[in-house]
């Protein structure tokens, strides 16, 4: 529903006489002018109190920028305590900077006690300030609460890989085997362990985690984090990029160092970053999508601070945490994060109503720090937990990609948000896949080492988070499985030497997926809320989330193809896969002469390959017998029965390369990808 203005403050929009330029011997004042309804760009449903954005004149942003008394004098004209610009002066960055306009917004700050409604009244009359903000807050794409893992022998969740963390074995997400619970289907998950073979990651591939502090001490994530070599612990903004003591990213909320446990926290930021990148193959704990191979290969998490404790996820902080992601080296912007499904109608009504931090995001998405790789940056947003049958924005803003929640049976969570703006489903988890509470279901990754005291929407202490590594459920634990799978394509084009474009990656990345629409019917045994907000078990019907989900469940094999260019094609594992080689050599294929294919062993291992792959009549015919993915080259001749030699002639030797994904789950699409 669409955001209301305070009534007193539509009552008050009234037309008047324009402003002067204001000086420090001629405070202002006089009848309002255009009016607040003309410049304000959003409402004050849940706004900050003690401040406002406003984007003024260039002439204005000129005189704040070079007279630190004309600021000071602004001030006391305007009745507030301090002006601040939003986006701070850096030397390096601020053409681009001023390039996109953003130096002139700035950030004011009045008592807390004074009226926000009356404050933006006040400004709207200036003729100069061209747009008004209200400094309004975003919520977290779960519901923060987590649950203790407890190792456990007995229970084997995921496909074993070749690398040594113990609790990998729980993370169903990255390789389903079927046996969680019984309801679980193999195969859903984002198929990482057959990538992994590829690349574990790229220390070059910086992703912001924008959410709570992520624990950069954490022992499953230390060594990926992103570090600021020319920023030295002294407090004091020793690089010069505005921001104090930046080590491993800023607390943006708090406005200083990074934190991720006081009260009001839930380890959120924690638990996102495990997913995308806790260190792999280093005998600890669990993995992660892009955590590296235990070569100091993984890529690097960035952390930038929106939450803290109980404050924290306005507008201003989100707009300053996404520029200095893109000032500061990162190329994906990991989002878990929102405001409620359907408040905004349209691209538009976002646009205009979170105008600076569209802008931000604008900035972020036009910065190539992989240029080798990316053209610019990706920005990856949760689709949201209301369920309802739309995406929560800002990920449902079209240059977003947004993700949307699947459960350990291949099927939605019943909290996931579908339909329009939802791009592309990814593992989520839930507590009550099969209709009982299991911890199991829901997503296991890294959480801060100490305690954090949880408390309910009175203030009520009624529990404590997870330690060290524990399970959470919700889009936000979705979005990073794409986050991190993005993050191992970008790092697999760096190794193979190819170069995207913003949208042929994210093409790439929202057709790398496996069916999920053919399974939507019927119904499911989970949680379901009434409309007093209570919970029960019950039969949540599954044909309205049918083709709305997005474009299918992310396929981390896949997506690597993709960069390579190399066509995927899918088989239900046990069976046979047909491949008409007409797709891949053209209406000539029937007739050519093919001298075999090749197979490495170790993917003839991956799909249980106990046949040679057979050419007949123009197709291929393969029998995997397990779940896996191989690469398989087909060489034939062009021109003749032979290749030429100095002896003979003959005819040019030609190969195609393809990908074979032997699945538990049978594709809906036929098998092409």
């Amino acid at each position: 529903m669409k955001r209301l203005l305070y009534t007193a403050v539509m009552l008050l929009c009234l037309s008047g006489c324009a402003d002067r330029l204001p000086t420090a011997e001629s405070p202002e004042g006089g009848l309002p002018s255009a009016g607040l309804m003309a410049k304000a760009v959003n409402t004050m449903e849940d706004a900050v109190s003690g401040n406002l954005l406003i984007y003024v004149s260039e002439d204005v942003a000129s005189s704040l920028e070079s007279d630190d008394d004309y600021m000071d004098s602004l001030a006391v004209a305007w009745g507030v305590s301090s002006i601040r610009r939003l986006f701070p002066a850096v030397e390096k960055t601020e053409s681009r900077t001023r390039a996109y306009g953003l130096h002139r917004w700035y950030e004011v700050f009045f008592p807390e006690d004074s009226d926000v409604a009356d404050m933006a009244l006040m400004f709207s009359e200036k003729e100069y300030v061209q747009r008004i903000q209200f400094n309004n807050r975003m919520k977290k794409a779960s519901d923060c609460i987590s649950r203790q893992y407890v190792p456990s022998s007995s229970r084997m969740s995921a496909r074993a890989s070749s690398f040594n963390d113990p609790y990998f074995k729980d993370q169903w997400h990255y390789m389903n085997s079927g046996n969680v619970v019984p309801s679980a289907v193999a195969g859903a998950d984002v198929n990482v362990a057959d990538a992994w073979r590829l690349t574990g990651g790229d220390p070059s591939i910086v992703v912001a985690v924008i959410d709570e502090g992520v624990q950069y001490d954490h022992p499953d994530l230390a060594g990926n984090m992103w570090v600021n070599e020319d920023e030295i612990k002294n407090g004091s903004d020793s690089d010069g990029n505005g921001y104090r003591d930046d080590i491993h990213g800023y607390n943006f909320a708090g406005r200083g160092e990074l934190s991720w446990a006081r009260a009001g926290d839930s380890g959120h930021g924690t638990h996102v970053a495990g997913t995308v990148a806790a260190v792999n193959n280093n005998g600890k704990g669990v993995a992660g999508i892009a955590g590296g191979t235990g070569n100091r290969d993984g890529v690097k998490i960035m952390s930038c601070q929106i939450f803290d404790g109980h404050t924290g996820g306005s507008d201003s902080v989100i707009a300053a945490a996404v520029k200095y992601a893109a000032d500061n080296g990162a190329c994906i912007a990991q989002c878990s994060f929102g405001v409620n499904a359907g408040w905004a109608a349209s691209d538009g009504v976002y646009k205009k109503y979170m105008s600076a931090e569209y802008e931000a995001f604008r900035y972020f998405i036009e910065t190539s720090n992989c240029p080798d790789v990316l053209e610019g940056g990706l920005v990856i947003f949760a689709a949201g937990n209301e369920h309802t049958g739309i995406a929560a924005y800002p990920g449902a803003c079209r240059e977003f990609i947004s993700v949307t929640s699947f459960a350990a049976d291949y099927l939605p969570a019943y909290y996931t948000n579908y339909g329009p703006g939802c791009n592309i489903s990814a593992p989520g988890g839930e507590y009550y896949t099969g209709g009982s509470s299991q911890d199991e279901t829901a997503v296991l990754s890294t959480m801060p080492t100490e305690k954090i005291p949880l408390y309910d929407a009175d203030g009520n202490l009624y529990d404590y988070s997870a330690v060290n590594y524990g399970y959470m459920q919700g889009t936000s634990m979705a979005c990073p499985h794409v986050s991190g799978v993005a993050a191992l394509a970008l790092s697999y084009a760096k190794k193979t030497g190819r170069r995207f474009s913003n949208d042929e990656m994210v093409s790439m990345i929202l057709t790398s997926v496996n069916d999920i629409d053919s399974r939507l019917s019927g119904s499911k045994r989970t949680l379901l809320i009434n409309s007093s907000g209570e919970g029960y078990i019950g039969s949540m019907a599954l044909a309205p989330f049918r083709y709305k989900m997005g474009t299918g469940a992310i396929d981390a094999w896949k997506l690597l193809m993709s960069v390579e260019g190399i066509p995927s094609f899918t088989v239900l594992a046990g069976g046979e896969l047909v491949v008409d080689l007409e797709e891949l050599f053209g209406g000539g294929a029937s007739h050519l002469k093919y001298l075999g294919v090749e197979i490495s062993d170790k993917d003839k291992a991956s799909i249980g390959l106990n046949e040679a792959p057979l050419i007949q009549s123009g197709r291929l015919f393969i029998y995997p017998t397990k779940r896996g993915a191989a690469k398989i080259t087909i060489n034939a001749v062009a021109g003749g029965n032979m290749v030429g030699s100095d002896e003979n002639t003959g005819g040019m030797k030609i190969s195609k390369e393809i990908s074979v994904l032997s699945r538990n789950i049978a594709s809906g699409n036929g098998g092409w990808l």
